[in-house]
């Protein structure tokens, strides 16, 4: 079994969620959006992974929070399918500003938006992340109402 994890950065100011879209060259989900993460490399711990990846893909320095929630896709890989386990995990902005500067080529992403909670539910997202959204705007219109 091919199996890779994976973390995604769950970070709301000012009522909006900070999301990516990925590029019409994406191979599994062109022109989708999702939230900012991937997958994480032998050597990092779990905090390091999840601030690398905001970082090359937003700008962004974060402090990883809490889980969030955990789910999981199959995908085709190189050395045939893949199974990826994701934890969507709530993180502060400790530091920096939105740039595309330090992407990987490879992250097939196109444009950084923070996106209103209210119009996240509409955006076209990658499917295995709409249960995760959903839950984000939820609890954020519960966490508004107390």
């Amino acid at each position: 079994m091919n199996l890779q994890f994976a973390q995604k950065a769950v970070v709301i100011q000012d009522g909006a969620l900070l999301m990516v879209r990925k590029s019409t060259e994406d191979p599994h989900n062109p022109n989708r959006w999702e939230l900012p993460g991937g997958r994480m490399k032998a050597h990092e711990s779990v905090d390091e992974h999840l601030c690398r990846e905001v970082w090359e893909e937003v700008g962004l320095e974060v402090a990883p929070g809490r889980p969030l929630s955990v789910w999981s896709w199959t995908m085709d890989g190189v050395n045939g399918v893949v199974t990826v386990v994701a934890v969507a995990r709530v993180c502060e902005v400790v530091a920096g500003k939105i740039t595309a500067d330090h992407r990987d080529v490879d992250d097939h992403l196109a444009e950084i938006e923070w996106v209103p909670l209210g119009s996240v539910l509409g955006l076209n997202a990658i499917p295995s992340q709409e249960a995760v959204l959903r839950q984000i705007v939820e609890e954020s219109l519960v966490g508004a109402s107390h």
